[in-house]
């Protein structure tokens, strides 16, 4: 059975919750995509499609990696936080997440999604594009010296922070013996550090 704990019944009875109300949708940016708010609600998951694609395990907190047809008969991925609270039931944070499709990147990348605030940081999402078969760990290193590590699981990295950062970071790729795949700036539109 795909729920095998309570965690992870928590999680999939708010995957397979029907949408709320869609609140706001932006403008397509250069390369056509969106983004849209959604309040309430889940995303309306096809339970027989949702697979667990990695959870890591943190002092506070766990986050997870996870896929499913939505609701759309699209295939979706979602990161989601999660905790236990003191009266034992577990708290669920979707961060972000979205379609997936080919990686037109021509060296390993990470495709970001991340939720931020005065009181955490937590970030994940899928390492592709050319080469990224060989990335081993993701290092993010922020404005204010803060240095984040992950290793690869599964093509995907998750990150979480329980205090606030400074934008922008430095994302560097990593192979196997600590060799440089790709380093780049993340998370430098974000318009002020937390």
């Amino acid at each position: 059975m795909l729920a095998e704990t309570e965690e992870l019944q928590a999680i999939v009875a708010h995957l397979v919750k029907e949408p709320g109300v869609t609140t706001s949708v932006s403008q397509p940016g250069p390369a056509g995509w969106t983004s849209s708010t959604v309040v309430g609600g889940g995303p309306g998951a096809d339970p027989s499609t949702i697979v667990f694609e990695r959870t890591r395990v943190l002092p506070s907190c766990h986050m997870h990696s996870v896929s499913f047809t939505s609701h759309r008969g699209l295939a979706e991925v979602l990161v989601i936080r999660t905790w236990q609270d003191p009266d034992g039931s577990w708290a669920i944070a979707p961060i972000g997440g979205g379609g997936r499709g080919p990686s037109r990147r021509s060296k390993p990348w990470v495709n970001f999604t991340a939720g931020f605030g005065p009181d955490g940081f937590a970030a994940g999402g899928d390492v592709e594009g050319t080469g990224s078969e060989m990335a081993r760990t993701v290092r993010l290193t922020f404005a204010d010296g803060l240095v984040m590590e992950d290793a690869v699981e599964n093509g995907v990295v998750l990150f979480f922070e329980p205090v606030g950062v400074s934008f922008p970071a430095d994302a560097e790729i990593l192979d196997a013996r600590g060799g440089r795949l790709a380093r780049y700036k993340v998370f430098d539109g974000f318009p002020f550090g937390a």
